[in-house]
């Protein structure tokens, strides 16, 4: 991997004294990895200012001109946006949970409710059809509600077909092919979040649901 050049400026570093170098200022690179923990488990940007703003993660210019100023929707987008975060030097995060929360950013979904975390697929799944990354979409029927993954390109705009597959289903399928490719993974009894961003490039799914690859990390 080349090496990215970090820009004064950039939070999370600090000029060291005496050396023309940045490092790292462990305590601020430790909200950083909150912001894209946040991001991958489908926090929007809001939701995300909400929680470190709760938490009390001061924004770096705290007063601007005498006036009390806070993070802004931009700031943090910037920051998630920052490649030089998944470089191999700071070990913040690795080079696929940038590369999920990239889709994250981009994608039409959102944590909603009491939900606290997102489908283990969303932003690793894609639609054949299209190419457009699947999305969570919620049915109720008869006082029970259930997951399914659909096309985020029909979620937004109806500009691809109906189709869809549960979210249980579909987590089984494809960790059924982990663990045929992986023996050690045959301990695992459902597909996890974490799971996915670590293993998975990209899993294509067609309209009926049938799962026409699956892209491993290398």
């Amino acid at each position: 991997m080349s090496k990215r050049v970090v820009k004064k400026g950039t939070y999370g570093f600090v000029e060291s004294q005496g050396e023309n170098v940045l490092k790292v200022d462990t305590e601020k690179m430790r909200a950083v990895r909150l912001m894209f923990d946040l991001c991958l488990d489908g926090m929007s940007l809001g939701q995300i200012k909400d929680i470190i703003d709760v938490q009390g993660i001061l924004y770096p210019a705290k007063y601007k001109k005498d006036t009390p100023t806070g993070w802004s929707l931009a700031e943090i987008s910037k920051i998630l946006s920052n490649p030089i975060y998944s470089d191999e030097r700071y070990k913040i995060i690795s080079t696929q949970e940038f590369k999920v929360a990239q889709r994250m950013l981009k994608l039409n979904t959102r944590v909603t409710g009491k939900k606290i975390e997102i489908s283990a697929l969303v932003g690793i799944a894609v639609c054949s059809e299209c190419g457009s990354f699947l999305v969570e979409k919620s049915v109720s029927s008869r006082g029970r509600k259930y997951l399914y993954y659909i096309c985020g390109k029909y979620k937004k705009n109806g500009g691809c077909s109906a189709h869809k597959i549960a979210v249980l289903e579909l987590n089984r399928r494809v960790l059924e092919i982990l663990q045929y490719q992986n023996m050690d993974m045959l301990s695992f009894k459902e597909l996890t979040r974490e799971m996915a961003i670590k293993y998975l490039e990209r899993v294509c799914v067609n309209s009926a649901g049938d799962i026409e690859s699956v892209e491993r990390n290398t």
